[in-house]
């Protein structure tokens, strides 16, 4: 009788665990739409209607949103315990939708404050949208499975960036701004349609959540000053470099078109590169090591456009190769590293402790953008890359030390 029951159970827990991943991963292919039409696409567009890299820098404040979130991360962990997480997304995918038909009207070449600011208050409410993700990815997937939810994460997230990003550009080199907004709308609302009978599996198991998110208890946890240096140094480097090669590729006559599937082929090496390299160290050595096996490839990788670039090799061909193989080893490292910081966070918590760390990431982005361009436009891009590079080299003593001393409290066995 036990041994009946016993397989009789089993497909129905795969299955549940299947379609939290689907859930998890349709809603992070979400909220990476309007993040690749921030951190890929709006810089492009800016530079080609003829916006200075003075003011490009600007862009670097549609990260803020992402860099906040922990100011309301308890308020709205609390509120999915309440209300309930999984219709607190779907009014956020609403909104959002409306927020791009509005934005369809306020091109930035003639709106610029307006395109800039409807493009932060988009990101705002996917970041609200995002802490109610990371409860059912912290509730559901931690220890050795959390490299399967980061994966899931990076992929999903990625693809999200691929179509708001690369993809938007190629939209809006034929169909301009409004087209771009109103495509963007019509794909959210597709995602929101397929979002509404999963929603229930993103809900994190009552036993875990009685307790109020205080952000006390979380500043109290053991080893949080090294969680949070560690979100706060790992993707400054990547970020400037990201950041970058935006505007350079532009003054390098590169056509919009070619930027935007580059970008494409970028974030989908980047995708394979935590689907296959990351999730699958993590699953074998653990979050913490591999954290430390894949930060060194991944550092190495950002010297690549400084070489391109003084070799005089910046044939399409070359820059593919280059784009894809640093951003194959980026994913890597970016699935091991949140894997680490997931098994850190605690379950009481669902949506706040790892949606504060992820904050560090994004106040990174913001200085790694706003220091990048006047540093480019005073010294050329040359020395801008290379710049990059020996910071990339610098931030990662500190990351391996961090990595190191969260070991002991990381539930890297489950």
């Amino acid at each position: 009788m036990e041994k009946s029951r016993f397989f009789s159970t089993q497909p129905s827990a795969a299955s549940l665990l299947w379609k939290r991943c689907a859930t998890l991963g349709l809603m992070y292919a979400g909220q990476g739409i309007p993040a690749g039409l921030a951190f890929n696409a709006y810089a492009t567009i800016l530079r080609d209607s003829g916006a200075s890299l003075n003011t490009i820098s600007w862009s670097g404040l549609t990260f803020l949103p992402w860099a906040l979130k922990f100011l309301w991360s308890g308020l709205v962990d609390n509120a999915g315990k309440r209300r309930g997480y999984g219709a607190l997304i779907l009014q956020t995918q609403i909104l959002a939708i409306g927020l791009c038909l509005a934005m369809a009207f306020f091109p930035p070449e003639q709106s610029f404050p307006l395109s800039l600011g409807g493009i932060i208050l988009l990101n705002t409410v996917f970041a609200t949208q995002d802490i109610l993700t990371n409860a059912a990815a912290v509730s559901h997937l931690r220890g050795r499975n959390a490299g399967i939810a980061n994966g899931i994460q990076v992929v999903a997230f990625l693809l999200g960036m691929l179509a708001g990003g690369g993809g938007s550009l190629l939209v809006y080199a034929h169909a301009s701004w409004h087209g771009m907004m109103c495509a963007m709308a019509g794909t959210l609302f597709v995602l929101c349609l397929i979002l509404w009978p999963l929603r229930q599996f993103v809900e994190p198991a009552t036993s875990q959540i009685y307790h109020p998110s205080r952000m006390k208890d979380f500043f109290r946890q053991k080893g949080f000053g090294w969680a949070l240096s560690c979100s706060l140094v790992f993707k400054f480097a990547g970020s400037a470099l990201a950041v970058l090669l935006q505007p350079f590729l532009i003054d390098q006559h590169i056509p919009v078109e070619t930027i935007g599937t580059l970008q494409m082929s970028n974030l989908l090496c980047g995708a394979v590169g935590g689907a296959l390299l990351g999730t699958l160290t993590v699953r074998k050595t653990g979050s913490n090591k591999a954290v430390i096996l894949l930060a060194l490839p991944s550092t190495l990788c950002l010297g690549i456009f400084w070489v391109l670039q003084n070799v005089h090799l910046l044939s399409a061909s070359a820059l593919y190769l280059g784009m894809g193989a640093e951003s194959f080893f980026d994913g890597g490292f970016y699935v091991a590293l949140w894997a680490m910081l997931m098994n850190w966070s605690s379950a009481e918590r669902p949506g706040m402790d790892y949606s504060f760390l992820q904050c560090g990431e994004s106040v990174a982005n913001i200085l790694a953008a706003s220091v990048i361009m006047p540093l480019a436009a005073h010294a050329g891009y040359s020395h801008a890359f290379l710049a990059v590079w020996l910071c990339g080299f610098v931030l990662l003593i500190p990351l391996v030390i961090a990595a190191r001393r969260l070991a002991p409290q990381c539930c890297d066995t489950a």
